[in-house]
């Protein structure tokens, strides 16, 4: 899989977006020893990774995050609901879509070093390669490589893998109505627990696209804990229900993904807001013209 940043335009984002992560990491140190000097106890602070690829050439690269992983923080599930103890840095591993790669490249890498993991899984997809739209302008390579099949699903260790919903066709979902939107939701988990005879509770949203009628409609369906891919800060308490996570790529650099999994990326959740805010703003001042003219 290509990384995201393939242009000169995506390149120069990159960089930008790794220089105020920079600042943001830096200004936490401040806090942090300001926290410890005046006898405050630590907050403990959970992030979680997802990826959507690891190709075999990628792998070795993996292998390196997960090595920093396990020495800069406290891998736990997806599903903890463990109180956080004071100071800890946790984190967690998750995979969207279940690509064949990530049974090859990852998961022996996450096996040897005892790190949990949640993959979400398009049931309508199984053993197949994906059909859905990609919204990454041709760049996500790994849609021509297959999904895992059924049986491989059975075979996962359940001690290291839990199993997630990624819908049950991989569409975006605030465009259907909702009764498809809900037969997607449900659909999913019922073939999936059909498929590994265990509950499934865990669902992320496909293309990180959600409002909140859908965060509504996945408790209905009854799910415990569903996941976007906005990036908090995540997992801060055991009821929490809608979980941020943070996009890795195996072929970050390594300070990049120091600094993501330490948090630093978390501004971009901001900024996003704040765009979105300006560019409603802007269409509605536009609208209110157009309407003062006519």
């Amino acid at each position: 899989m290509s990384h995201p940043y393939s242009t000169v335009k995506q390149k120069f984002r990159r960089v930008a977006t790794f220089g105020v992560s920079l600042v943001v990491f830096a200004a936490d140190c401040v806090r942090l020893a300001i926290h410890s000097l005046t006898g405050h106890k630590l907050p403990s602070r959970t992030v979680i990774l997802y990826y959507h690829s690891v190709p075999k050439e990628q792998k070795a690269a993996f292998a390196r995050q997960m090595d920093k992983l396990i020495h800069c923080s406290e891998p736990r599930r997806a599903d903890a609901v463990a109180s956080n103890s004071a100071g800890v840095r946790y984190s967690v591993v998750t995979f969207d879509d279940g690509y064949q790669n990530i049974l090859e490249s990852a998961l022996p890498e996450l096996a040897r070093r005892g790190i949990p993991a949640t993959i979400f899984i398009v049931p309508g997809a199984l053993g197949v390669t994906p059909n859905w739209e990609d919204y990454s302008g041709g760049t996500d390579l790994a849609m021509h490589e297959p999904i895992v099949t059924e049986a491989q699903l059975r075979k996962l260790p359940s001690d290291l893998v839990q199993i997630g919903s990624h819908t049950l066709t991989h569409p975006m979902l605030p465009q259907l109505s909702e009764q498809q939107a809900r037969t997607e939701l449900s659909a999913s988990r019922a073939k999936l627990e059909e498929i590994i005879g265990k509950r499934v509770t865990l669902f992320s949203f496909p293309y990180g696209s959600f409002d909140a009628n859908l965060i509504r409609w996945c408790r209905d369906e009854g799910y415990e804990r569903i996941f976007t891919t906005v990036p908090h800060m995540g997992l801060s308490g055991a009821d929490e229900f809608v979980v941020g996570r943070v996009a890795v790529e195996p072929d970050d650099w390594t300070l990049e993904f120091f600094l993501k999994l330490h948090g630093a990326y978390r501004w971009l959740a901001s900024a996003s807001a704040l765009k979105r805010s300006i560019t409603a703003s802007i269409g509605s001042r536009k609208q209110q013209g157009k309407l003062a003219t006519s």
